[in-house]
């Protein structure tokens, strides 16, 4: 019983998680600039792994609550038949005390509830020491079934509510998180009126050229086009143009180019950042084309806009 009161009170207090920022309001968020809408996205999203790891966290406390269900439900059929052979040992005394004329008597100490269990046993005392033992237990056996059922019902109720919050939470800061990136699409839109197009580029580089057809393309993560892309699907795209085959992943890209110095960048070359997490391509001039994230699209920016890891040439 203690473990399971231990367990139980471990799953309520797991309900009592952190309460998230709450969104901006569209008018506060549409005051803002793009960076700074871009910055409450990052925090949502921080505030979304959190969320998450603790949803983690929950799952594997109540890895124990489950086990504990788990025993209860096994326990369930053995307590079930002490109930019923304890109703069938009070019957026997009901039927003894009916033949010697204690019937009323009986029936006193078998009705009304837990308060007045103890008076109602005060009437064992007419039984044998041995009937009075009986008795107490198979009326002990009865009285642990419904704990035990009790019990078993409120770590499953508290189970669904503790997962039900933390993913109400989740979709919440999901929910809040889209509609900062409307805002965001809104305010880089009229920060950033649409320059791009596929006749800017005058080069020799078909992997520029390539890249430069594809400017205002959308951001999808996995893509790799013809209409829509992620970083590592835009160079792969780009380079396949010209016949040379790279896979669709920053890392495995590094290792398929050649190291390369900052002053032997040519217009083509890739330039790697963030821990190998994000690559684009040099075009010239100390500026790059990339697909950024969800919430813009393939574009030119300087290629110092994150921490550079190195450069590749295919």
């Amino acid at each position: 019983m203690v473990r399971t009161r231990r367990i139980a009170a471990a799953v309520a207090a797991a309900a009592l998680l952190p309460v998230s920022a709450s969104l901006l309001t569209a008018s506060q968020a549409s005051a803002q600039t793009s960076e700074e809408i871009q910055a409450e996205i990052d925090d949502r999203h921080s505030d979304l792994e959190k969320v998450i790891e603790d949803y983690n966290a929950k799952r594997e406390e109540l890895d124990d609550a489950n086990a504990l269900i788990a025993e209860i439900e096994a326990e369930l059929p053995s307590l079930e038949a002490a109930s019923a052979e304890a109703t069938e040992a009070l019957a026997d005394f009901a039927a003894t005390a009916y033949t010697g004329g204690d019937f009323a008597m009986v029936n006193s100490v078998l009705s009304g509830d837990a308060t007045d269990f103890a008076d109602r046993l005060m009437y064992l005392e007419n039984l044998s020491s041995a009937e009075n033992e009986v008795l107490a237990a198979n009326l002990a056996r009865v009285e642990e079934l419904q704990t035990r059922r009790t019990e078993l019902e409120a770590l499953q109720q508290s189970a669904d509510d503790i997962l039900a919050d933390i993913e109400e939470q989740q979709e919440e800061i999901e929910d809040e998180i889209a509609a900062l990136e409307d805002e965001y699409a809104d305010a880089y839109a009229e920060e950033n009126p649409p320059t791009y197009g596929g006749g800017d580029y005058s080069g020799s580089s078909g992997v520029v050229e390539f890249a430069y057809n594809q400017l205002g393309d959308p951001y999808v993560y996995g893509s790799s086009g013809p209409d829509s892309w992620d970083c590592s699907g835009l160079t792969q795209g780009a380079w396949g143009a010209v016949g040379v085959s790279l896979s669709h992943n920053t890392q495995m890209q590094w290792n398929e180019t050649a190291r390369i110095s900052r002053d032997e960048l040519q217009e083509g070359d890739l330039v790697f950042y963030n821990g190998l997490s994000h690559v684009a391509i040099y075009i010239g001039d100390n500026q790059i084309i990339h697909a950024p994230n969800s919430t813009t699209v393939v574009k030119i920016a300087d290629i110092g806009i994150m921490s550079i890891d190195g450069y590749g040439r295919p």
